[in-house]
This record gives C-alpha cells, structure tokens and sequence, in this order.
C-alpha cells in the first residue's frame, strides 16, 4: 500500500482509479484530518501543466453544492496533484446498468446538473465533459458533478481528442466536430444526452466506433420511445444541432419545473372576459377530422372568453367601449341581414353566422367557421328621439385543422435480394417487387413528424431510409413521406427499425430486426 505524504500533508491510502493521463487516490489531510480524494496527473508538456494548473484553480472558485469542490492544487517532482473533495456515491452511469430510470428521478438529477453546470458558465467555467460517468448520485438524491475544468487535459478510454478538443464522443455536441470552441450551449447538449440515455436505457449516439458515432451526432436525430412530455421536449429541445436554437439553462429549468409548460414554448396569451353587455358568442363547435366533440384529454374552453396576445389585451377592450358610442347614419330600411330581436330598451340584436362545409377527398380539409355577432345599443337625445345605435361586432374565427392524409410505406425486393422501402409518393426503382406493407407515412408535415428520405447508397445497389436531409452523404432519392417522432395520440402506430445485414440496409417492424443487427429507430409508422 502507497502511504508516501504529498507535499508533507496528503498521504495516499489506496488507488481509486486509473486513467492514461493520472491516477485517482484515496487520500488523507494530515492538517485537518479529513479524506479527499487526490488526482495525480502526469503530464508531458510545460504547456499541457500550465493548462491543468490554470483549468483547476478555476474550478476551485465554483461554490456550489452539486460541485465536486477543488480544495488544492500543488506541484512536486515534475507531478501535478489536484486534491479535491472526496464523494463516496455510484456514478448515475452505475445506475444506468440496471435499465432506464423513471422520468421523475431523470428530471430531478437532470435539474441539480443544471445547478452545476449554472454556477459553472457564470464563472466562465465549460465543463467539456459532461456525462453518467461525470454524474454522482447522492443517497439524498443529491448530485456532485466532477471533472470541471479538468477533463480536457485528463484521459482514458472513453476520451478522445479531436482537433485539440478532449471529450466523450458520445455526449458531445456536433459544433465541437466543426471546429468551435466548447460552450455553455455544448455543456447543455451533453446533459441533453445524458438525461436521453438514463429515461431510455440507451446511448443516443454512442456506436461501435469513434466515426461511427461522430456521423450520428452529426447527422442523424435520436428518437424516444419511452420518454413522454415534459421530459421529452426537453430532451430533444437540448439536442438541437444548431447551438443558437438550442434550450439555454433557464428553459430547460422552467419546463421541468413547471409541469404544465409544453415544449418548445409557446407565445405568452391573456385571457379576458368579454364585456356581456354587448358581446356575446358561443365558443365554436371542434371542426378537427374524426371529431364532433371536444377530445378526451381538453378540459371545456368557458364559455364567452377571448383569448389574445398580452400586448393587444387593452387595445381590444378599449375599441370594443369606444364603439359603444359611437353613432352612425341612419340605415336604410331592408339593409340589415338576419333575425332581429328587440328588447325593452329598444335596442336591437343581430346576429349572422355562416360556416363552410368540409369537403370529402383524398386529401380532406375543413374550412374555417366565422362567428360574427353585433349588438347596438339605444342612446336617447334631449329631444327624445333615438339616433341610430351605435354598434359593436366581435368575430370569431376558427381554423379547422386538416384532416391526415396519409400513404403506405411499402417494402420491395429485387431477386439480388436487395431491398428498397418506400410509398406511392415516389416510383419504385425497376427490378423491385413488393414484400409487404410497413405502416403507413403522413404526406404532410406535421407536429411531431419528420421528413423520411429514400437514400441510395454510393458506390452499390443499396438502398436505405434515413431522416437525414442528406441522406448522411450518400445520394437522395426522395422523400417518401414524414415519419412520426413519437408515438402520435391520435392514431395506432408502431416503431420501425433500420437494419443491416452485412453492408445491406432494410426497414423492419421487428425489434431484433428480423435476426440481423439493429442500427436505430426510425421513429413510429401508423398502423395498417
């Protein structure tokens, strides 16, 4: 057993891990009396020394609870230490081993890594490395995030340095692979990854080698299968490719914490109550295909309500009083349309409606319905005859939103047994003969769809799917149709994979793929 003291202070008691760069010791203060843990670093450059030294007493300014705190760093015979607090607690990847994590225990460790990672970027600290391995999780539920600062100049087998950036391939974010510097923006993509892996069970683009698995960050987008809102917007909102689109630290802490909250965000809306003194309009009947009713999971909009930007909420209430009083020329007789009552005061109601029908086609849309209703109000003069009323007209319009159309997604194969997968929205290459009907593609865009590619691959008869606009570098045959992210509510749908047999691509329903290698979901078809 090591027992030599550092710095005639810290004596080693035992290894707690090895890495290429250094190894990780037990060690105890004799000052104080208290374990920490001491990192020796053995570097092989005056530059590489002063860039650890530099990163470390950075880190060692954080103050914050969900921090692995840097006590010390010294220097002696030509080694670096770094003396830091000691954690005793599994690692979140330990507890990734025994499958996915519930959605509320991912969201709370998700929520104190952002504690770190905000004290971290307020101090100009990125941590470069942020992943379950990095993740200690405290029998509290408490989390201690390490490495900051340091894991750039540290190595072991899961690091790499790609143009003189040092990270873990599979939690890194696809701008650090064009050459940009780490960023608050890429921490946030690698706790996206992160948190994506414990709700999954799975790495979102860890693959069996280092380009593999740089091609999926960069070109394909991973898909949920278990995880549901809120988490799942945030997951996804945190692996945006573009950095500038990418959640920042305060939405990702307001979509978890406020469980009511959609994601992406939408515009902020004020709801007032409609002066019933001259308004009044019944909320419009659900005009959505399938439905005559509200859907299961609405609760029933209130009746005579408005809803309208927060900007334009006093102007609306303020023209509908100007209008109150304001006087027009008398009406010629017959010039009104529709019925009209008049009550004790005179004044008189009229109320036109007109509503489009829905037409039946193979692509079927409803046109939207338009409410208007004007209300007068009688005004005596001193010489006791009414003027003209003066008139208010409020007009509701509802867009009906459009039915689905959908197409087949078929699977073909040609007697070289190579396969082709695709819908009537492109020609299906020569040679190929129909195997069977995956499911079924939307033909529009849609919320929570996506473009699928038809793909030829170069240099060989292959064909495959992708959800790459690219086709991730091979050549694009077309678009076959907008696959489903997610499970849609609405409809029965099923996951589909991509598969491979030996360097041969094909779409499959089965999990295992059919017995050959599984690549990655595509996403969810709807069912036939």
């Amino acid at each position: 057993m090591e027992s030599k003291l550092v710095a005639g202070r810290y004596r080693k008691l035992r290894e707690l891990g090895r890495g290429g760069m250094g190894v990780v010791w037990l060690a105890e203060d004799q000052v104080i009396g208290r374990r920490v843990a001491l990192k020796e670093l053995r570097t092989s450059s005056r530059t590489e020394l002063e860039r650890v030294l530099r990163e470390a007493r950075t880190a060692g300014r954080l103050n914050s609870p969900a921090v692995v705190t840097v006590h010390d760093v010294l220097s002696e015979h030509g080694i670096t230490y770094i003396v830091m607090e000691l954690v005793e607690a599994p690692t979140l990847a330990d507890l990734m081993r025994t499958g996915p994590m519930p959605a509320p225990r991912v969201e709370a460790i998700g929520l104190e890594v952002l504690k770190a990672l905000e004290t971290a970027h307020a101090a100009g600290v990125v941590h470069r490395d942020v992943k379950p391995g990095n993740v200690m999780v405290l029998p509290d539920g408490g989390v201690k995030l390490a490495d900051f600062g340091i894991a750039r100049a540290m190595d072991d087998p899961g690091l790499t340095a790609t143009g003189g950036v040092m990270g873990s391939p599979g939690y890194m974010a696809p701008e650090l692979f064009h050459g940009r510097p780490p960023s608050p923006a890429s921490d946030l993509w690698a706790l996206g990854a992160t948190m994506f892996h414990a709700a999954e069970g799975r790495s979102p683009f860890q693959r069996e080698t280092t380009a593999a698995t740089m091609h999926a960050i960069m070109y394909e987008e991973p898909v949920l299968v278990r995880t549901t809102e809120p988490l799942a917007g945030v997951v996804m909102g945190l692996l945006t490719q573009s950095a500038e689109a990418r959640l920042t630290a305060a939405q990702v802490r307001a979509h978890l914490t406020d469980r009511t909250r959609a994601v992406p965000r939408e515009p902020d809306t004020v709801v007032i109550e409609a002066p019933t003194s001259f308004v009044t309009t019944a909320p419009p009947s659900d005009t959505r295909p399938g439905r005559g009713d509200a859907w299961d999971d609405e609760t029933p909009k209130p009746k005579r309500r408005i809803a309208v930007p927060a900007g334009a909420a006093v102007a609306v209430t303020a023209l509908a009083l100007m209008a109150v009083f304001v006087l027009f020329p008398e009406a010629e007789p017959g010039r009104a349309s529709g019925a009209q009552d008049t009550g004790p005061s005179g004044a008189v109601t009229t109320t036109t409606g007109t509503s489009a029908g829905t037409s039946s086609a193979a692509s079927s849309t409803s046109a939207p319905s338009t409410t208007t209703t004007t209300t007068t109000a009688a005004v005596t003069t001193s010489q006791g005859a009414a003027p003209p009323p003066a008139v208010a007209t409020t007009t509701t319009t509802t867009a009906a939103t459009p039915a689905r159309e959908t197409t087949v997604f078929t699977r073909f194969r040609n007697a070289e047994g190579w396969h082709y997968s695709g819908s009537a929205l492109l020609g299906v290459p020569a040679g190929y003969a129909a195997e069977g009907p995956l499911g079924k593609l939307a033909v529009n865009p849609e919320p929570g769809t996506r473009p699928l590619y038809s793909c030829k691959i170069a240099g060989s008869a292959d064909r495959m799917s992708s959800v790459s606009a690219n086709c991730e570098n091979q050549q694009v045959y077309g678009v076959v149709g907008h696959i489903f992210t997610a499970r849609p509510a609405d409809a029965p749908a099923q996951p589909i994979y991509r598969c491979n047999m030996g360097g041969h691509h094909f779409e499959s329903l089965s999990p295992s793929c059919e017995g050959k290698t599984v690549e990655f979901q595509l996403g969810w078809v709807l069912g036939n």
